[in-house]
């Protein structure tokens, strides 16, 4: 699914968020620009959680490129919603949600995480999905491009308004 903003992707996460059961997982590198994406959004998304939550609803880890430091976690979930860059989706700035079966093999930022991303989904029963955005800039560097600073804001804005929806956090 490809989404242009963040309305139809904050309908997405509405419908498929169980409450207490899921898990959001930030994955990339923050030293390679853009596929930082992930991590980026957990981190934020993290703190304003933290911050507004009413009851418990999601969890959000910032896995880096080590998700499978984080198996415990993924495997006890129902639904697994993974925030990373992806190669072979559309130019920004659409975001894009695909389903455990479309999660390209190698995982999706140049096989910047350390455990092939098909190897670890094998090992997780419950829902997958992963939101991401293409990266413009892979290399060594801090920060992300503009589009990908956008497509952040429209991610946390998504997730917000499914979580504000759910009765999760009170509104900010």
């Amino acid at each position: 699914m490809v989404f242009q903003d963040s309305r139809g992707l904050s309908k997405f996460l509405e419908s498929v968020i169980a409450p207490g059961e899921t898990v959001v997982v930030g994955l990339g590198s923050e030293l390679r620009c853009d596929d930082g994406f992930g991590s980026y959004v957990a981190s934020a998304l993290s703190n304003i959680v933290s911050r507004y939550s009413q009851r418990e609803c999601v969890e959000v880890v910032n896995a880096g490129t080590a998700p499978e430091a984080y198996l415990g976690i993924l495997s006890s979930r129902r639904v697994v919603i993974l925030v990373d860059a992806v190669l072979a989706q559309p130019n920004p700035p659409s975001l894009v949600v695909l389903r455990r079966d479309e999660i390209p093999s190698q995982g999706t930022s140049l096989s910047t995480h350390s455990l092939d991303l098909k190897l670890l989904l094998d090992l997780i029963e419950g829902e997958v999905y992963l939101v991401g955005t293409r990266p413009q800039c892979l290399e060594l560097g801090l920060g992300v491009t503009e589009p990908v600073a956008r497509a952040i804001k429209e991610v946390l804005k998504a997730f917000l308004e499914a979580l504000k929806k759910l009765q999760c956090i009170k509104p900010v």
